[in-house]
């Protein structure tokens, strides 16, 4: 009677069984890390694209802050400033202005040649 028992029980291959789970597990993951990573993908293009427009803002502010510069440096603004009196500018005397003249070249062309400005000091 164990005989016909055993011919009508389906035996379970063990190998198939483990194969089976194993490329079920396999596929399971790979499904998961692909929404993982397509999620990623995601949110670092969100992030790039609030960083690049950050960028462009401050490119922009740079810009008007160059300009403001430009327009608070130039010969005309600090005239203006100069005669509301809001600069305090003294001329320069010509006792204080230091002029350097070209040394003629030497043959030595490794020789060290020492400046002389009009005053006559070395």
């Amino acid at each position: 009677m164990k005989r016909s028992r055993r011919r009508n029980h389906n035996a379970v291959n063990a190998a198939s069984l483990a194969r089976w789970i194993v490329m079920t597990a396999f596929l399971a993951l790979a499904g998961l890390s692909y929404v993982y990573l397509t999620l990623q993908l995601y949110h670092l293009g969100e992030r790039r694209k609030a960083v690049e427009n950050e960028l462009g803002s401050l490119r922009n502010q740079n810009d008007v802050a160059s300009a403001q510069i430009a327009g608070l440096t130039s010969h005309s603004a600090l005239q203006r400033r100069l005669k509301e009196g809001y600069l305090k500018m003294v001329p320069i005397s010509e006792a204080n202005i230091v002029r350097l003249a070209l040394a003629p070249q030497s043959s030595d062309e490794d020789a060290i040649q020492p400046v002389i400005n009009s005053s006559g000091a070395k």
